[in-house]
């Protein structure tokens, strides 16, 4: 395993190919492969068409609820762990059975459904009187290598279950995807988990350390990565719901990108199809544009990823004039075939990406249009909670002429977040979004205050008996987020030197990520590191660091035996707090953080926006940082799994 680490990490579409290899053997040849579409690009990063009819897949189809009759009798279905789809795939296994009895002693009918199966599928199934007849198969794929330096799952709806319904009965398939990782790269000595769900997974994962022990693995700890840092979406909605400056980032927030691939298509943007368009007038649908958006593939892109938008047009141009300037009119015979034999391809595929990238670009100010600088000025007021007044009437205005069914929902939360909605002010916009859409999405802003991306303010009910607590309701200069924000130097000053990574959102804000991972790789000792971000609560540590530190707890059994019923079971991590008050003085030599490789791992989705953060830490520390998580997001990707 000395192999470099991205090959390494690229190595891990071979796992998920061996994986699927498995199932697919249980499922016998000569099948057909009947797949849900959203799986449809996930499953193309695995494996390919020929790679499917090598392992007895004959015809491949599209789930559809009025799907007629196959090729083969054996059917495979592939779909997202979703009840809705698990329900319509049952039904149309039903309605086979009713038509041709016979097929119930086959045992033709097999459903792959990713990440794995759940206990309530089986109930459904043996409700459905299909238990014996329908055989269930769990396909956790590995971690998806999208682009230099990033890793994802592509399970979109894991933010839906886990953050929305808060059905955590998936959350195992995060703690499997780091320890599939960690098989291939070695456990990091340093973890720091930030949020109740990424304790959750570290507590698993110990579980799979246990009882899936291997001889093969070695004991020694990675030599690609110094620590591992997991968080949950909830602890830093505002990277989230901020608009992006980088050309990344900006891209997410227009056109639709899955597995890495942008669907550029004019008449067919995310604000486009979520406006309330009163004078629709449906323009001529053309065929989708596909770029790559890996640096391998596309080394145009590797180089305006991270920049801030403002610089993109400047570096195309002087792009297309270096194309322009290229004579080979010059060039003798011999000269002429070796340059179409060596570069003619290379210059035909950049001039390509150049195209797709302009068009990209042109795009993005029409559609932006003069409204990036607005609202990035309310933004920053939010922030620094300056003007509260006139950032609701920027918000209400929006509700009343601009209204979007996501952007405006996400103008409202990070207004909630930062400076607060009065009871008044709550109804007002609540009111004005059900005119706009429909009373039907009511249930939207009660999923958004159990996903805590909106605080309903409580009814003012001013008696004799709670004019004590009046001064609570009163406007504050500072609000917790400002508070917290402004002791882990989240907002920076206008004088910043453009080198910080708050140039992500115009300099008005450092996402969280980028701050822990500064934090680590600037300390010298544990310590200092929890000093550093005291100002999280939820914060906890795990890995070798603090083995010594253990008590003598050294199994989950004993962990359970001395348990106090009091306090919560952290097998996989410790309180930070509480570690730094038995640490004070103690700069624990333990600590030294080789490699000074970072692994990040957001739970609920990661922006460009986040990554490109990220990048600037790494150039500034010397240091690399991967990043990864179970979906890429942009804001309103969250509005719409709140929908």
């Amino acid at each position: 395993m000395d192999q470099p680490l991205s090959m390494k990490l690229a190595s891990l579409s071979l796992i998920s190919q061996h994986k699927l290899e498995k199932i697919l053997d249980q499922c016998g040849s000569k099948a057909d492969l009947i797949i849900d579409p959203s799986l449809i690009k996930p499953l193309e990063k695995i494996c390919g068409v020929s790679w499917l009819r090598h392992h007895g897949i004959e015809k491949i189809y599209k789930m559809d609820p009025q799907l007629g009759p196959t090729a083969n009798t054996i059917r495979v279905y592939l779909i997202p762990a979703c009840i809705k789809k698990y329900k319509c795939v049952l039904d149309q296994i039903s309605s086979l059975l009713s038509q041709n009895p016979s097929l119930t002693d086959a045992k033709c009918f097999n459903i792959i459904i990713t990440p794995k199966v759940i206990s309530m599928f089986d109930s459904i199934l043996e409700n459905r009187g299909l238990y014996d007849v329908v055989k269930l198969h769990s396909f956790t794929w590995e971690l998806m290598y999208l682009d230099d330096q990033l890793l994802s799952l592509e399970l979109p709806f894991l933010y839906k279950q886990l953050f929305v319904e808060q059905n955590h009965s998936l959350l195992s398939s995060i703690s499997m995807s780091l320890w599939s990782l960690f098989h291939v790269t070695g456990r990091p000595k340093c973890i720091l988990s930030l949020g109740k769900l990424s304790a959750s997974v570290l507590d698993i994962l110990e579980v799979y350390n246990e009882s899936y022990s291997r001889d093969f693995i070695s004991p020694e700890f990675s030599r690609d990565f110094g620590a591992l840092i997991l968080m949950d979406r909830d602890q830093d909605y505002a990277s989230s719901l901020l608009t992006p400056a980088t050309y990344s980032g900006l891209l997410s927030e227009i056109f639709d990108i899955s597995c890495g691939r942008l669907e550029m298509n004019g008449n067919d943007t995310k604000l486009k199809r979520g406006k309330l368009n009163f004078t629709t007038s449906e323009g001529k649908s053309s065929k989708p544009t596909v770029i790559n958006l890996d640096s391998s593939i596309d080394n145009l892109y590797g180089e305006i990823k991270h920049r801030h938008f403002s610089e993109v047009l400047s570096v195309l141009s002087s792009k297309a004039k270096l194309l322009k300037n290229e004579d080979i009119k010059a060039l003798g015979i011999q000269e002429m075939k070796e340059y179409v034999a060596t570069k003619l391809q290379q210059v035909t595929l950049f001039k390509q990406n150049l195209v797709n990238h302009v068009l990209v670009s042109e795009t993005i100010i029409s559609e932006m249009n003069n409204k990036f600088e607005n609202l990035t000025l309310t933004e920053s007021e939010m922030l620094n909670n300056r003007n509260k007044k006139s950032n609701f009437t920027f918000v209400d205005e929006n509700f009343g002429t601009d209204i979007h069914i996501y952007n405006s929902l996400r103008l409202m939360c990070l207004l909630s977040l930062t400076q607060g909605l009065s009871y008044e002010e709550y109804n007002s916009l609540v009111s004005k979004y059900l005119l706009a859409f429909g009373y039907k999405f009511l249930y939207v802003f009660n999923n958004l205050i159990k996903a805590g991306l909106l605080v309903q303010p409580s009814s003012p009910k001013l008696t004799l008996s709670n004019l004590g607590n009046l001064s609570e309701r009163l406007p504050k200069w500072q609000n917790e987020f400002q508070t917290i924000a402004n002791k882990l130097k989240q907002l920076p000053s206008k004088s910043d030197d453009g080198k910080s990574p708050s140039y992500v959102f115009n300099g008005g804000y450092v996402p969280l990520v980028a701050v822990i991972c500064n934090a680590l790789l600037s300390s010298e000792s544990l310590p200092d590191v929890l000093t550093k971000l005291s100002a999280l609560s939820d914060l906890k540590v795990g890995g070798a660091v603090i083995e010594k530190l253990k008590d003598g707890i050294g199994t989950l059994n004993e962990k359970l035996a001395n348990m106090n019923l009091q306090s919560d079971l952290d097998f996989g991590c410790r309180d930070a707090k509480t570690l730094l008050k038995t640490m004070k003085g103690d700069k624990l030599n333990c600590f030294n953080l080789k490699p000074r490789t970072i692994l990040v791992y957001v739970i609920g989705g990661v922006t460009y926006a986040e990554i490109a953060a990220c990048n600037v830490i790494q150039t500034v520390t010397c240091s690399k940082i991967i990043i990864a998580s179970d979906c890429i997001v942009s804001g309103s990707d969250l509005m719409a799994a709140n929908t």
